[in-house]
């Protein structure tokens, strides 16, 4: 009986302590979290050259400029068949960091009221991929520094003409 509960009480903790540590966000096109607003647009798949990229919107909601350190090597593309792909490029404004580089994080310092883009371009997308539903960006916590936040943004819709 003592076992079962020490059993027990190690497998909440091991279960519960990574969900503690990082903050996972809704699934949308359009977010708000720690203070930054993340607009998706439809994110395209190249089959040609089996690439996958994703285009994000980031604006900074602090009346203040803050620093956005997003860790690239968290950062994956999902495909339909649920595949998680690495990125080959990650470009946030006119900060560009490659797979090749083997750089952890990408830090930009975003400025209120000024939009800025972050492309995600991953490649080797295998030939069973229909599309590119989801992207996970994982990045520091403004308020916390250590802890990172995990966000799934969802494709956006097209545009209407």
């Amino acid at each position: 009986m003592k076992i079962n509960r020490y059993a027990l009480i190690v497998a909440f903790i091991v279960l519960c302590l990574p969900m503690a540590r990082a903050q996972q966000a809704d699934t949308t096109g359009i977010l708000l979290i720690d203070d930054i607003t993340i607009t998706a647009k439809p994110f395209v798949l190249n089959r040609e050259d089996h690439t996958a990229t994703a285009k994000l919107t980031l604006a900074s909601e602090k009346d203040v400029p803050r620093e956005f350190k997003l860790n690239v090597f968290g950062t994956q593309v999902f495909g339909d068949d649920r595949q998680a792909y690495f990125f080959q490029t990650a470009t946030l404004g006119r900060v560009t960091v490659r797979f090749e580089d083997k750089q952890n994080y990408l830090h930009y310092l975003l400025h209120p009221d000024t939009p800025v883009e972050l492309t995600i371009v991953a490649d080797a997308i295998t030939a069973d991929t229909d599309s590119i539903p989801l992207i996970k960006l994982v990045f520091e916590d403004s308020k916390e520094n250590g802890r990172f936040i995990e966000a799934f943004v969802a494709s956006g819709t097209p545009e209407e003409d």
